[in-house]
């Protein structure tokens, strides 16, 4: 029996997208699908989450680090100290679970938090040179990772990809910013 990502014939679609198709032309009435659409974000997020199981098994657990922990410490090793809700947000993740996270790197001596003078209720977090020294050590081999999940593309179907997904992106935030707006003036 074929995997639901297997390729099952020459159109190039997986198993699960003809899955979809199939049970969509069951409904009664039919429903006004873009399939397109749908084959384009779930395969993003399927992408998403075999990619983060392959990080966590080939590069990340013999650092008992887990995926949100590394975007953690990648977020604060590009850009540097942030305050909490900044790197919750640029993590893609909740406070709450950031918290978490936190409590976790910090007793591993990986990150800082300290409290801002001026502000009692602002907490800034960095990374430690313990941190600098890890993702020195790991990113590379997060990147050789990456490298191999993309090696079936040449180096102009990698840079359309990504400058189509780029797209996708500014779509969202267009959306996400227009919607807090929205709320915004509802208030």
């Amino acid at each position: 029996m074929a995997g639901r990502l297997t390729p099952t014939d020459h159109d190039g679609l997986i198993n699960a997208e003809h899955d979809v198709r199939a049970r969509l032309a069951l409904t009664n009435p039919p429903l006004d699908i873009d399939f397109p659409a749908t084959a384009v974000i779930a395969n993003v997020f399927r992408i998403a989450s075999a990619a983060r199981s392959v990080f966590e098994r080939r590069v990340l657990g013999t650092d008992r680090l887990s995926f949100t922990a590394f975007t953690v410490l990648w977020v604060l090793w590009i850009w540097g100290e942030q305050e909490f809700r900044q790197v919750a947000a640029e993590s893609g993740i909740t406070k709450g679970t950031l918290t978490g996270v936190l409590s976790t790197l910090e007793g591993r001596r990986l990150v800082s938090r300290r409290r801002l003078d001026s502000d009692r209720r602002m907490v800034m977090v960095s990374v430690t040179s313990e941190a600098d020294t890890l993702m020195q050590r790991v990113f590379p081999a997060v990147n050789e990772q990456e490298s191999e999940m993309v090696a079936r593309l040449d180096g102009s179907e990698r840079d359309q990809l990504a400058r189509l997904l780029r797209e996708v992106l500014r779509q969202l935030d267009a959306d996400v910013t227009s919607t807090a707006t929205s709320t915004v003036r509802q208030t």
